[in-house]
Parts: C-alpha cells; sequence; structure tokens
C-alpha cells in the first residue's frame, strides 16, 4: 500500500458521492458505464479526486458529480436536485470500490480501468460486495500482478508513454516493450539497462525487477 494522497476520514464520503454518481450516469441517465468513466477521466475530476481536492472528496455529492462532468465532457446542464436516496446498485458498488482501490494503490483511475474493465468490475459484485473491501484490494492487486510487468506499472504511475520512458533512458523501445511483455527477462538484462530505466522513472531498481 502506498501512503495515501489524502486522509482516510475522507474516503468514506469521497467511495460515495462517486458511487452515486456511476449510479446516476448509468441507471438514471442511461449512459454505458465503461463510456460514462470515460468521461469522467476525460473532465478532470477524477484527478482531482486523486489528488485530493477537498471540494470533490468532500464537498459534493454523486449528483453533483455527474453534472461536473456533463458539463465539462458536453456542455451540458443536469438537474442537480436529484435526491439520492436509491438502494445500493452493483453499478454504486463498482464506482465506491474503485476510489476505495485508487486511495489505497495510488494508481490513477486511468489506470485502473485500462486494465480491469467496467465489465470485470461488474462481475466482481457477485462474490466481492459483501465481503471486506481488502479482499476488493486483492484481486485488483492479483490482476495488475498477472497483466502487467513492475515496469509497466511503474511507467504507467509515472505518466510516461513507452516512446517518453525510452527518450529518457536511451534504451530502445523495442526492448522496453519486450521487457513489458516479459517475452525478454529483464531480470536478465545488463545491469546499466536497468540502471538507465530506474534513473528515468525515479525509482529503485528493485521496483522494476521481478
Amino acid at each position: 500500500m502506498m501512503t495515501p494522497v489524502y486522509n482516510a476520514t475522507y474516503l468514506s464520503k469521497a467511495a460515495k458521492s462517486v458511487g452515486n454518481m456511476l449510479h446516476d450516469a448509468v441507471i438514471e441517465f442511461g449512459y454505458k458505464g465503461d463510456e460514462f468513466l470515460h468521461m469522467f477521466i476525460q473532465s478532470g475530476i477524477a484527478e482531482e479526486i486523486e489528488s485530493g481536492n477537498p471540494k470533490y472528496i468532500a464537498g459534493k455529492s454523486g449528483i453533483e458529480l455527474f453534472s461536473e462532468v456533463m458539463e465539462r465532457t458536453v456542455g451540458k446542464q443536469i438537474d442537480a436536485d436529484v435526491i439520492e436516496t436509491y438502494e445500493k446498485s452493483d453499478v454504486y458498488w463498482i464506482g465506491w470500490a474503485l476510489t476505495h482501490y485508487q486511495w489505497y494503490s495510488g494508481r490513477s483511475f486511468k489506470d485502473i480501468l485500462e486494465t480491469v474493465s467496467f465489465d470485470a468490475l461488474r462481475g466482481l459484485y457477485g462474490t466481492l460486495h459483501e465481503t471486506d473491501v481488502r479482499k476488493f484490494y486483492e484481486v485488483l492487486d492479483a490482476h495488475f500482478a498477472q497483466t502487467g510487468s513492475k515496469l509497466k506499472i511503474v511507467r504507467k504511475d509515472c505518466g510516461l508513454t513507452q516512446e517518453e520512458l525510452s527518450g529518457l533512458s536511451g534504451v530502445s523501445i523495442n526492448t522496453i516493450r519486450a521487457y513489458e511483455r516479459k517475452s525478454k527477462d529483464i531480470n536478465k538484462a545488463q545491469a546499466e539497462i536497468v540502471v538507465r530505466l530506474s534513473g528515468a522513472l525515479k525509482c529503485e531498481m528493485m521496483d522494476i525487477l521481478g
């Protein structure tokens, strides 16, 4: 677990608001889950939550977040007077659980959703929605471990493309791709390459090995 950006006392409110926002978008207004989550990221509001902006983690309801996403992305005004008293849906749980995992892992919403789709998250609802949220953390951590090398995870956490990492490190993009696909074993790489990559990523060498 990384050191969270904001205090755990704000997490419950933030997770509830994102859950309500996603429920409103999908259940009340008919958006596809993956489509709206893309809008959520494109709007910049996801980044506001990631950075712990009090206005967004503690100051807005779900319908207010939904309304602002719509206004920022498509210029559409939404009536924000909806009273959020509906029962919690599987879609609500996805938003709630995503916010918890983002807080716990420090990964961006964008990186999480590039690795685990909305439909895949919805498929976890039946088995995980009544368990401790730490079980959800374990499942997503395992998914990240299986689907990407440590190099890829660290690179994405740094917000770099493969091309940018190649330029910063002097390591060819084909070599980086091979290490990320695990078609080449980075543990057997020349020490100089590992030093260059870790230097460009500003991390320890062990963070990208394994």
